[in-house]
C-alpha cells in the first residue's frame, strides 16, 4: 500500500493535470455540444467577432467578421494553392457547416459558405461555387463555376482529389475573353499538367491583351501571336505543359501547342502594308513558335512566308523568311526599309528570284538580314532615276549589299558592274566597265574601265573617278561637270570647237527631257566669231526633250534642233565660211537667220555685211537671202550649180562679192549663174558710182597727162574719186582663175567707156581694152586737135581714142592703138557690147 501510496505520492501532478484536462475537455466538449458563442477575440493578428461554434456529429462553424493583418512574407502562391488542397480534405469531415460572413486580409474582403456539402468562396479575384462528395479516399468537387476575375475567365467540370495518391485530377470547360474550350489539369506531386484543347474563338484580341499584362509578355512576341497576324474563326487543336507548384517553373522547353486560323492579315512591321493568306498554322514546341502561312499574297505579288519566333524561353528571337518570283518593287523595299535596311534599288519590270531571311532579336529589335535577288531582263529604279538591266545578281548580308555580274544601261550608257553597298554608312562603291557612254554628238565612250561610288545618306548622289561628273539622282536629276578635261578624248564637238574649259550643269527627271547650262566657256570657234571682235567665252543654256534649243546667254548664237532639222539665230556675229563648203559630205538640215552680221568667206578672201540674212542648207544645197544698205541678195549654191540675183547693192558689197577693188558708191544690180563661185557668168549694173581701181586709174591718168593730144579725153568724169558712172553695165566669166569681161559700157556725163578683156587672178595679169569716147559735138575743137594716128573722129562728130591694158594689176601698161590698127575696133567693142545675148545670164 505503501509502494501504491509512494506512486501516486510522486505523480500527483501528472494526475493532478490528467484530472484538470479531462474536466476540461469534458467541460468544452458539454460546452461545445451546447454552443460556443463569443462576441469578440482580439489576438496580435487577428480579431474575430459574433463567433459560434457547435458540435453535433460534426462541426458548425459560423463568424460574422474576421479580420487577419496581411503578412508581409511573400508566401508562393501555387504552394499556397497547394496547401488549400491539402487542407480541403478535411472540410467535409470536420465541418458540417461553415459561415464565414466577412473575411477581411488587408483590402481583400470575401466570404465562404459550406452547407450540405456546397460551398462558396468569393473574394476580389476569384468566385467559387461547387459540391462536394466524398468516395472513399477521394473528395469529388462538381464545380459549377470557377470565375476568375481578373483574367475574365470562368471554369465549370469535374475536380477528383486523392489525398491517398496526391493525384489531382480536373476535367472542364472553360470560357475566357473570346475564346472557349476544353481544360484538363492533374497535379501529380506538385507538378500541375495542363492540357487546353476544342478551343474555338472569332478572335483572340481580348484574351492575348488580358495574357500579356498578366505575365508581361514580351511585346514583340505579343504581336507577333495577334497584331502582326490578325485572322478569323480561331482554333486552338491542343495546347499542353506543366508547371511546377513548388517552384513556380514554367516549363517552357516541355509546352506544346498547335492552332490555326483562317483568312490572315500579317503585318511584317507596323509601318507597311499588310500580306493575306488563306490560313496559318501555329505550332508551340521546344520553345519555339513556328506560323505556317499558307498561300500568302503581299501587295497584289504571291510568296512563301517562313515565320517563327525561337528560344523563348531565355533570348527569344524571331526568323521571317521570304521568298518570291514577283518584282522587287516599292512593297518588299519598305519591309526593308522598316527594320532601317535601306537598298535604293527598285525593279518596275522584269523577272526576279529573291529569298529575304530576317533574324530579330525581340529583346533589342536588332535585325540581321540575308538576302539574295537573281534578276533578269528588268527595269530597275536606282535612287530615282531609271535604267534597263539584262542580268544582275544581289546578296544581302546584314547592312551590306554586294552585287555581282550585273548590267545595266539608259538612254545614254551601257556598262557591266560589281559593286559593295554599306546600307548603314549608306554608301557604295561600283567597278564600272563602260561597255559604251553616249550623248549624241557630244560624248562618244567605249570600253572605259571607271570607278563610281554612290553615296545615299540624304540625297543618292554618284561620282566618278576617271571622268570627273558627280550625279544628283533626287528629282530633278542633277548631273555636275566641272571639268572638261577629261571629256575631251571622247568629244568631237570638245576638240571641234576647240572648248578648252567649262562649267557644266545637267538636270533631268527621266533622262529624256534635260535642261544643261553651260558657264564659264571658254572656246576658239572656227566658224563663228564676233562680228566686231574675238567670241571666246560665253555661257549657254540647253534644252533637250523633242526639240533641243540652245541659248547663249550674249545672244550671239542661238539655235534649236527639230526632228533633225537644226536652225541657227545669229546676231552681230562674223560667219567664216569655205566658198567651197557647200561640196562636203553634210548630212544635217540647216536653216539660218541672222541679224547684223558679216559673213567671210576664208578662202577667197571675202567679207560682206549684213543687216540681215537667211537660209537653208539642205544636203548639197545652199540656200541664202540678205539685206544690207537697203539692198538685197539671193544665193543657190549647190553641186556644180550658183546663181545668184541682187539690186540695191552697195559698192562695198559688190567689191567684197567679186573680190574687186573696182567701185566706190553707188547702187548696183547683180545676176550670176554658173557651177560655182570660181566657175559663172554675171552680169552687173552700175549706177551712179565710180570705177576707181586705184593703181590702174592713176595709170591711166598719167597716161593721160603724158600725151599732148589726148588731154583732150581728161573730162570731169575723172576726177579724184575714179571715173564717174551715172550707168552702165558688165557682163563678165569667170573660169577657175581667169576672170573675162565679155563687155563694158559705162555712161558718164561728159564720156563714156566701152571694152573687153581678162584678168588672170592668180598671176594679176592684165590684158583690157577700152575705147573712151567723149560725148559732145567735136567741131569747135576740131581745128585744136592734132592730127595723130590715135584719135578717131566719129560720124557723130564725137572723138574717141582706143586704149589698152596689159602688165599686171599692180603695174599696168597702157597705151593707145595705132589708128591703122584699130579703125574698126572701137565699133566691134561697141557692137559686141550691145549685141552679147543677154541670154546667158537667165
Amino acid at each position: 500500500m505503501s509502494k501504491i501510496s509512494q506512486i501516486i505520492d510522486k505523480n500527483r501532478f501528472l494526475l493532478l493535470f490528467l484530472t484538470l484536462f479531462i474536466a476540461i475537455f469534458v467541460a468544452f466538449f458539454i460546452w461545445i455540444k451546447i454552443g460556443i458563442k463569443i462576441e469578440s477575440m482580439d489576438f496580435n493578428r487577428f480579431k474575430i467577432s459574433q463567433l459560434y461554434i457547435k458540435l453535433d456529429n460534426k462541426i458548425t462553424l459560423k463568424a460574422k467578421n474576421i479580420n487577419i493583418l496581411p503578412d508581409n512574407n511573400e508566401q508562393n502562391s501555387s504552394k499556397s494553392t497547394l496547401e488549400l488542397i491539402h487542407y480541403m480534405k478535411w472540410i467535409d469531415m470536420l465541418f458540417n457547416k461553415i459561415e464565414l460572413t466577412n473575411i477581411s486580409i488587408g483590402d481583400q474582403k470575401s466570404y465562404f459558405i459550406y452547407t450540405d456539402n456546397k460551398f462558396n468562396f468569393d473574394n476580389n479575384d476569384i468566385y467559387i461555387n461547387a459540391n462536394l462528395a466524398r468516395q472513399n479516399r477521394n473528395l469529388n468537387l462538381s464545380i459549377n463555376q470557377i470565375n476568375l476575375k481578373d483574367f475574365n475567365t470562368t471554369f465549370s467540370g469535374y475536380l477528383e482529389l486523392n489525398f491517398y495518391d496526391e493525384i489531382h485530377k480536373f476535367r472542364g470547360k472553360f470560357n475566357s475573353y473570346e475564346l472557349q474550350g476544353d481544360i484538363n489539369l492533374n497535379i501529380d506531386n506538385d507538378i500541375l499538367s495542363y492540357e487546353v484543347a476544342n478551343v474555338t474563338a472569332p478572335t483572340i484580341k481580348q484574351f492575348i491583351d488580358a495574357l500579356a499584362n498578366a505575365i508581361n509578355l514580351n511585346s514583340e512576341i505579343k504581336n507577333w501571336i495577334y497584331g502582326y497576324i490578325v485572322a478569323s474563326d480561331y482554333r486552338l487543336e491542343i495546347f499542353k505543359g506543366k508547371f511546377n507548384l513548388n517552384s513556380s517553373d514554367l516549363s517552357i522547353s516541355e509546352l506544346y501547342g498547335k492552332a490555326s486560323a483562317n483568312a490572315p492579315i500579317v503585318k511584317f512591321h507596323p509601318n507597311v502594308a499588310a500580306a493575306t493568306a488563306s490560313s496559318v498554322t501555329v505550332t508551340f514546341k521546344n520553345s519555339n513558335l513556328i506560323f505556317d502561312i499558307k498561300d500568302a499574297t503581299y501587295e497584289n505579288a504571291k510568296a512563301n512566308v517562313g515565320l517563327s519566333i525561337n528560344n523563348l524561353d531565355s533570348n527569344p528571337n524571331l526568323i521571317l523568311d521570304i521568298n518570291t518570283t514577283s518584282l522587287y518593287n516599292e512593297s518588299i523595299n519598305n519591309i526593308l526599309k522598316a527594320y532601317d535596311i535601306n537598298i535604293p534599288i527598285l525593279q518596275n519590270s522584269g523577272t526576279l528570284n529573291s529569298n529575304i531571311c530576317l533574324n530579330i532579336d525581340l529583346s533589342d529589335i536588332k535585325v540581321k538580314a540575308d538576302g539574295e535577288f537573281v534578276l533578269n531582263n528588268s527595269t530597275l529604279d536606282i535612287a530615282g532615276a531609271n535604267f534597263h538591266s539584262n542580268h544582275a545578281k544581289i546578296i544581302l548580308k546584314d547592312d551590306k549589299i554586294t552585287i555581282k555580274d550585273s548590267h545595266i544601261k539608259n538612254d545614254i550608257f551601257d556598262a557591266n558592274f560589281s559593286a559593295f553597298i554599306n546600307t548603314s554608312d549608306q554608301n557604295a562603291k561600283f567597278d564600272s566597265k563602260f561597255n559604251s557612254i553616249i550623248i549624241p554628238d557630244l560624248i562618244d565612250i567605249k570600253n572605259l574601265d571607271d570607278n563610281i561610288t554612290l553615296d545615299f545618306k540624304d540625297d543618292a548622289i554618284i561620282k566618278s573617278k576617271i571622268l570627273g561628273y558627280d550625279i544628283n539622282l533626287s528629282q530633278p536629276i542633277t548631273i555636275n561637270i566641272p571639268s572638261i578635261t577629261p571629256l575631251k578624248p571622247y568629244s568631237k564637238l570638245i576638240n571641234d570647237l576647240n572648248l578648252t574649259k567649262a562649267d557644266i550643269k545637267i538636270t533631268t527627271n527621266d533622262f529624256k527631257n534635260i535642261t544643261a547650262r553651260v558657264n564659264d566657256a571658254n572656246f576658239n570657234l572656227p566658224i563663228i566669231s564676233k562680228k566686231d571682235g574675238n567670241y571666246t567665252d560665253d555661257n549657254f543654256t540647253i534644252e533637250i526633250s523633242d526639240i533641243i534649243a540652245i541659248k547663249s546667254h550674249s545672244g550671239i548664237i542661238n539655235s534649236t534642233i527639230i526632228d533633225g532639222q537644226i536652225n541657227i539665230f545669229l546676231d552681230s556675229a562674223k560667219i567664216n565660211i569655205e566658198s567651197n563648203s557647200i561640196k562636203g559630205d553634210f548630212d544635217k538640215n540647216i536653216k539660218f537667220i541672222a541679224n547684223n552680221s558679216v559673213l567671210n568667206v576664208v578662202d577667197i578672201n571675202r567679207t560682206v555685211k549684213f543687216d540681215h540674212f537667211s537660209g537653208s542648207k539642205n544636203k548639197d544645197e545652199l540656200k541664202f537671202d540678205g539685206e544690207f544698205d537697203g539692198g538685197y541678195i539671193s544665193i543657190t549654191e549647190g553641186k556644180d550649180i550658183l546663181k545668184a540675183k541682187g539690186n540695191g547693192i552697195s559698192a562695198t558689197t559688190v567689191n567684197d562679192i567679186l573680190d574687186l577693188n573696182t567701185f566706190s558708191e553707188g547702187i548696183f544690180g547683180l545676176k550670176v549663174i554658173g557651177k560655182n563661185s570660181k566657175n559663172f557668168k554675171a552680169s552687173l549694173e552700175l549706177k551712179d558710182t565710180y570705177l576707181k581701181d586705184y593703181k590702174i586709174y592713176n595709170q591711166l591718168l598719167a597716161f593721160l597727162d603724158s600725151i599732148p593730144s589726148l588731154l583732150i579725153f581728161k573730162v570731169p568724169d575723172f576726177n579724184n574719186k575714179g571715173f564717174s558712172v551715172q550707168d552702165g553695165i558688165i557682163r563678165l566669166q569667170r573660169i577657175d582663175d581667169n576672170l573675162t569681161i565679155h563687155a563694158i559700157d559705162i555712161k558718164g556725163a561728159s564720156a563714156d567707156i566701152v571694152g573687153s578683156g581678162g584678168i588672170n587672178l592668180s598671176t594679176n595679169d592684165i590684158d583690157i581694152t577700152l575705147e573712151l569716147k567723149l560725148l559732145k559735138d567735136a567741131s569747135t575743137i576740131i581745128d585744136k586737135i592734132p592730127l595723130v594716128n590715135h584719135i578717131l573722129l566719129g560720124k557723130d562728130r564725137s572723138i574717141s581714142t582706143v586704149i589698152t591694158i596689159s602688165g599686171t594689176i599692180d603695174k599696168p601698161d597702157i597705151k593707145t592703138q595705132v589708128i591703122t590698127d584699130v579703125l574698126t575696133t572701137p565699133f566691134s567693142i561697141i557692137k559686141n557690147t550691145l549685141t552679147l545675148p543677154f541670154v546667158i545670164f537667165d
